[in-house]
């Protein structure tokens, strides 16, 4: 599936935009990037994009063929609506009744499905009237649920949003819930995913338990459920004895001991309890599950130090478990991180767990398909991390599409298959190929930010004026005055080097 045009009517500043998606007939990648001015609505088409993809998750997840089977904890875990999200009041453009979004995609058969949903609202303190419009969407999610309803292991799309809240601060993980269980989990928080550090750590915790089990290797699985399942019995026979005989001679690992009936009662529902979390985490250790959820283990791990530098992700479980990293040959716990490390780490950790949930089969998990939003890709990035973010996206995750927004000249210039949009006034306008330009010119041509502060270039422009005039002392004079207030200062340099061969001309003509 691809996700190919989001059309706005009367939504927020639009009155009527309509942009496609990479890849395009000319943009052959995967990435669409959106630059403009703080409120010239790139969050608004990030949102509305959401919006319009939750028909399709929710609708994969909760269609009439029911994909797959959740129990009443996993729908309290997921907190999974039954339809998408409609368009709220708030969107309706001033001074218009109707709003609209259609969203295009194309199917695994390559054919266009639409869905598109409106709101009409005649007053306003009136309450809106919501519909939906179906082109051929019902089929679409038909051939997802009838794929993975033939198959519980198919693949199914990535679709996240991440906000520009992301806070990945870990305080407290709850070992509740085994979220390697549920292939449905990875939509969870979809539409506002921020970044969930806490269900990212849950995740690779579990996987790192199987890794651990399996490599002590001290015990066969079948040896050790017949073991548990012979102890059972033996307490189970014990307890049943037990209402004949006031006293019972148990031996535990081979040693003698009299125990009361609450004693033997909590023996046996602690064999109860081990015996009963093997079985439920049976499935996944056999050959292959066990096979695909190292596989996805090592593929992120992987994906972490490719994108930070970082070494040997872990976690530690003494005292309060947390995730430690190797940062210049150094331990240390992902929280004493800076926010842009913690951040990053976070971001690609989740696209990457989330990928290896909806992918169980995949050799590796992380070529799965989907699309992702995130909002200020750039935020808390030192530009060194910048400048080759999109690239690193693309080799990590080569199917997925990405919509960005940035305000940094070094992620557009990134690749040259980037789709780049500039957003002006509720306009929008494809940039031509920047690839390869410097910053400076991507400032002035995309972003119309001068390349310096007016009034030094000012000065820059009146010592170019006197050496013009051939006045070489003025020009002298004023640039030491600036070399007192900007010494080293390259453009400073330039100047007077002009002077110097202005000077040299002058003589040899005289």
């Amino acid at each position: 599936m691809k996700v190919k045009r989001l059309h706005l009517q009367n939504y927020g500043r639009f009155e009527d935009l309509k942009i496609d998606f990479a890849p395009t007939a000319e943009k052959a990648g995967n990435i669409t990037v959106i630059v403009g001015d703080n409120g010239a609505g790139k969050s608004q088409i990030l949102q509305a994009l959401a919006t319009g993809l939750s028909w399709f998750v929710n609708g994969v997840l909760d269609s009439s063929g029911q994909p797959t089977t959740r129990t009443k904890a996993d729908n309290e875990f997921l907190k999974l609506p039954h339809e998408g999200e409609y368009i709220r009041q708030s969107q309706i453009k001033n001074t218009k009744e109707e709003v609209s979004l259609k969203l295009s995609f194309l199917d695994v058969k390559e054919e266009v499905k639409s869905i598109k949903v409106s709101a009409t609202r005649k007053e306003v303190l009136s309450p809106a009237v919501y519909g939906i419009d179906d082109d051929g969407f019902n089929s679409l999610i038909e051939q997802y649920t009838n794929i993975f309803g033939d198959n519980r292991e198919a693949s199914l799309p990535l679709i996240a949003n991440y906000t520009t809240d992301r806070n990945v601060e870990v305080n407290s993980i709850n070992a509740g819930y085994s979220y390697m269980l549920n292939q449905l989990s990875a939509y969870k928080d979809f539409l506002n995913a921020g970044v969930n550090y806490a269900l990212f750590f849950q995740w690779f915790r579990d996987n790192e338990d199987i890794e651990n089990e399996q490599s002590k290797n001290k015990i066969s699985k079948s040896e050790k459920v017949d073991e548990l399942i012979q102890s059972q019995m033996r307490l189970h026979d014990l307890l049943l004895e037990r209402e004949h005989f006031d006293d019972i001679e148990y031996f535990p690992n081979d040693e003698v001991r009299y125990l009361s009936l609450a004693e033997l009662s909590a023996e046996i529902e602690k064999e109860k309890y081990h015996y009963n979390s093997l079985n439920i985490r049976n499935h996944w250790l056999n050959e292959a599950a066990l096979k695909n959820q190292l596989t996805s283990l090592n593929a992120i791990r992987n994906a972490i130090e490719y994108f930070t530098n970082f070494k040997n992700p872990r976690i530690r479980r003494q005292g309060t478990p947390t995730m430690i990293v190797e940062k210049d040959g150094e331990e240390l716990d992902v929280n004493q991180l800076s926010q842009g490390e913690k951040s990053l780490l976070a971001l690609v950790g989740d696209i990457a767990r989330r990928l290896a949930i909806l992918n169980p089969s995949l050799d590796n998990p992380l070529e799965g398909e989907g699309m992702v939003m995130i909002d200020e890709v750039d935020l808390h990035l030192h530009p060194k991390w910048q400048h080759d973010l999109i690239d690193k996206f693309v080799k990590t995750f080569p199917n997925v599409q990405f919509v960005l927004t940035t305000h940094s000249p070094h992620v557009i210039s990134d690749r040259p298959d980037t789709l780049v949009y500039a957003l002006d006034d509720g306009e929008l306008n494809q940039v031509s190929n920047v690839y390869g330009e410097d910053v400076n010119t991507v400032l002035t041509k995309v972003f119309d930010v001068p390349i310096r502060d007016p009034k030094a270039q000012k000065d820059f422009d009146k010592v170019a004026e006197l050496i013009y005039q051939k006045k070489f002392e003025s020009a002298e004079s004023y640039i030491m005055k600036l070399e007192k207030q900007m010494p080293e200062n390259l453009e400073l340099l330039r100047c007077r080097l002009h002077l110097t061969q202005a000077q040299l001309a002058a003589k040899k003509e005289g």
